[in-house]
């Protein structure tokens, strides 16, 4: 396969995944429209660019402090300047970034001819309704998982295209950015290497030693500063079948705290291969245990597993791989290692986001060399289209998932406002003009609520609330 040029997002084979790309981002806004800003922590977010002039905003973004991600406090600010608190202003960055997200991805892919094309589109709904994903819509100032994401995914995209070779050293500042503003940025240098060691056209040796340096940087800043996180119980994370609060992992890991970070790690990649654990904990096992395992939890670790079989089958499929299908294959198994491997101090579903995309990355080449290679007889072709059938109609089960999950988050926020809103500590946070105008903001639209809808969507989805 020919590698993807200036106009490969306006070839024909692009434009179905693009198309359907738009069509999930269009589809999700519809239920991202009465979603309103969270009660926790975000007037804490806003505060500080609502009160500081930017010469304190880039001193306090600068300075000391245990997560240094000093363009993510920058970040805030410039939008308070630009947006406010205007929500939908900040709702169409959000579906805006996850598109793009999405359209670097498809050039990544390169799809050219209908097996690639089909398989592009079975990675996107993998995408879109893998649970790890539901962070790059999570409405907050920029998203920055959802920035850094992308930079991850441009990185990568850059140093797949032939001209940047000759200004690969636009890979130090690519990665410095995506450092200081979330640590996902450390898988820049990583992926750049080994694109590097299978002979991307579009990063030499140059550009690795950039990103390196970039991360030389960043790494001394931190130091000189004195900015430091803290153990492995920095908190509370999910543990075989509870959750486990900070005291509890301090007690029970004191001795070997490597063995709690092998399991995030574990559990991070688990998440995405097979639909459990979440968030460290085995919620499908204990169910079945007690025998009350729900439809939707069938359906999440069947389709991973189907889902799962299908990539490998590049260990059959790997000699025929091209060169570049090759690159792909080590693009997303560094992704997915690497990007576990940031949750070792505890387990998140935000924390496999990247676990993900590389997972589909894998299911696309899979899919795409086996669809290549049908047999020319007509039981080939049946279990090929059978295949597809069935991936594609399980992620797009998922897909609904997401968006109706999209559509809880809104009533959830909104009952924080009001159901919850003394529970939450609401009447005890500083009153302020900034806390009154976002509250007046949440409550201004009533959503529809979710426990109105038929009974049969809490069977088939997870929802984000009890019916």
């Amino acid at each position: 396969m020919p590698w993807p040029t200036s106009d490969s997002l306006t070839r024909p084979g692009a434009a179905v995944p693009l198309l359907w790309s738009l069509a999930l981002t269009v589809a999700l806004a519809v239920a991202y429209g009465p979603q309103a800003w969270p009660l926790v922590d975000m007037h804490a977010l806003f505060a500080n660019a609502d009160t500081s002039d930017w010469s304190r905003t880039l001193a306090d973004a600068f300075g000391r402090g245990r997560e240094y991600r000093p363009l993510q406090v920058v970040l805030i600010k410039l939008l308070y300047e630009v947006g406010g608190l205007h929500l939908w202003f900040y709702k169409t960055l959000v579906l805006l970034q996850f598109t793009a997200i999405l359209a670097v991805l498809v050039w990544i892919l390169g799809p050219t001819g209908w097996p690639r094309t089909v398989a592009v589109l079975v990675a996107l709904g993998c995408v879109a309704g893998l649970p790890s994903s539901q962070i790059l819509l999570a409405l907050y100032p920029g998203n920055v998982y959802s920035l850094a994401t992308l930079l991850v995914l441009g990185a990568a995209a850059l140093a797949l295209h032939p001209r940047m070779r000759a200004i690969d050293w636009a890979f130090l500042p690519l990665t410095l950015v995506g450092l200081l503003l979330l640590e996902l940025g450390a898988l820049v240098p990583v992926i750049v290497t080994v694109l590097w060691l299978t002979r991307a056209p579009g990063v030499g040796r140059r550009g690795v030693g950039a990103s390196w340096l970039a991360l030389a940087v960043y790494a001394g800043i931190r130091l000189w500063l004195g900015n430091s996180a803290d153990g492995l119980q920095y908190i509370e994370s999910g543990l075989g079948f509870t959750d486990a609060s900070r005291a509890e992992l301090g007690e029970l890991f004191a001795n070997a705290p490597y063995l709690f970070a092998i399991y995030n790690v574990a559990a991070s990649t688990l998440t995405v291969l097979f639909s459990e654990p979440r968030a460290g904990k085995f919620k499908f096992v204990e169910s079945l245990l007690h025998g009350n395992t729900p439809l939707w939890l069938w359906v999440h670790v069947i389709s991973s597993t189907l889902t799962t079989v299908v990539v490998g089958s590049l260990l059959v499929t790997r000699r025929r791989l091209s060169s570049r299908d090759g690159q792909l294959v080590a693009l997303g198994l560094t992704l997915m290692a690497c990007g576990s491997a940031l949750g070792f101090l505890y387990t998140r579903d935000r924390i496999a986001v990247l676990v993900g995309i590389g997972y589909a990355m894998l299911l696309s080449v899979a899919l795409a060399a086996l669809l290549a290679h049908v047999p020319k007889r007509s039981w080939g072709r049946l279990v090929a289209g059978a295949a597809v059938v069935i991936l594609a109609g399980a992620w797009t089960i998922r897909d609904a998932e997401t968006w109706l999950r999209v559509r809880d988050t809104a009533w959830e926020t909104y009952v924080e406002w009001t159901d919850r809103y003394e529970t939450l500590g609401g009447p005890g946070r500083p009153q302020t003009e900034l806390f009154g105008r976002l509250r007046s903001s949440a409550l201004a639209q009533v959503p529809d609520d979710p426990r109105d809808d038929p009974s049969w969507t809490y069977r088939i989805f997870e929802r984000e609330i009890s019916r």
